[in-house]
């Protein structure tokens, strides 16, 4: 194993999150671990509804979502 990224826990109330990461000695120093918290740092959040799931289209809307793109699916973005 070369690493390990994670999430500590659950989101706290203002919406912010603890991550852990640790690399392997003979892997340090080759920016892995920067890509890797690059990856996992959540600049939004996406979610996909079918067209004609309107609960879930209302809580998504409840929640801040606004609708980003419609065809198929509805695509929503946070």
């Amino acid at each position: 194993m070369v690493g390990s990224a994670d999430f500590k826990d659950v989101p706290n109330k203002d919406g912010e999150v603890k991550i852990g990461y640790g690399l392997g000695d003979g892997f340090r120093h080759h920016g892995y671990m920067t890509e890797a918290v690059q990856a996992m740092s959540v600049r939004h959040v996406i979610a996909e509804t079918e067209t004609d799931n309107l609960a879930s289209q209302r809580i998504l809307q409840r929640c801040g979502f606004t609708e980003q793109s419609r065809g198929e699916t509805i695509w929503w973005k946070l």
